[in-house]
């Protein structure tokens, strides 16, 4: 009885070291997939990281675009002021221009009219000087 305790013992025993050999497998197994996973984990965080820098690196150039935008527009603002101010002034020197020459084109008239009449009262007092 006691040889066959023994085998009994001993197959037992050969049972738990299969069972002993296959767990070690599983967990050499496990270790691997747990590496691969540390891995792509890492390369993850990496790749997150990247992305979040390149994030960063767009919002600063898209806040510098909008400053820049807005800069722009306050210049054509005052640049529409100024046009408009300048326009003002152009139109009240037309005016004062457009006057101007009225009133020498009423100057001139009278200047034709009064040397007409004054043409016409020499040719008067020469036709009765000499005829």
């Amino acid at each position: 009885m006691s040889e066959q305790l023994l085998e009994k013992i001993l197959h037992v025993v050969t049972d738990i070291q299969k069972e002993l050999q296959d767990i070690r497998e599983e967990q050499k197994a496990i270790r691997e997939e747990q590496e691969a996973l540390k891995n792509g984990q890492k390369e993850l965080y990496d790749l997150v990281n990247a992305l979040l820098h390149r994030q960063e690196e767009t919002d600063a150039k898209l806040e510098a675009l909008t400053m820049d935008v807005h800069h722009m527009r306050g210049e054509m603002t005052a640049m529409k002021q100024e046009i408009h101010a300048l326009n003002e002034k152009i139109d009240s020197h037309y005016e004062q221009l457009n006057e101007r020459l009225n009133n020498l084109q009423l100057d001139l008239d009278f200047t034709v009219h009064k040397t007409t009449m004054t043409e016409r009262e020499l040719f008067k007092m020469r036709n009765r000087l000499f005829s």
